[in-house]
């Protein structure tokens, strides 16, 4: 999930994480961004459901390019980010 501003801690939209690594992350949304926005990505899953600190599954980074992809009918978007900072969640590294 993500939000273009943290401040909206319940405003998020939808995405697939593609594939990450310790600097960033690709993921898939139906939602177009634009290049220099500045997200707030959470991670979400059945398996995170012991976490007690949002802390450890939040992450801000910066969206580095957008692709579109798929059909008119299902239009959706391939997105870039890069985390921002040295501090990094443990959960976002590989």
């Amino acid at each position: 999930m993500f939000s273009r501003r943290s401040t909206h801690a319940y405003c998020y939209y939808g995405g697939s994480t593609l594939n990450y690594s310790s600097g960033g992350m690709c993921f898939l949304s139906r939602y177009k961004l634009v290049p220099g926005d500045n997200l707030c990505v959470k991670m979400i899953g059945r398996h995170l459901q012991s976490f007690n600190s949002l802390d450890e599954l939040t992450c801000m980074a910066e969206v580095k390019w957008c692709e579109p992809e798929g059909s008119n009918e299902n239009p959706a978007f391939r997105i870039g980010l890069c985390y921002h900072g040295h501090l990094v969640p443990p959960k976002f590294r590989p």
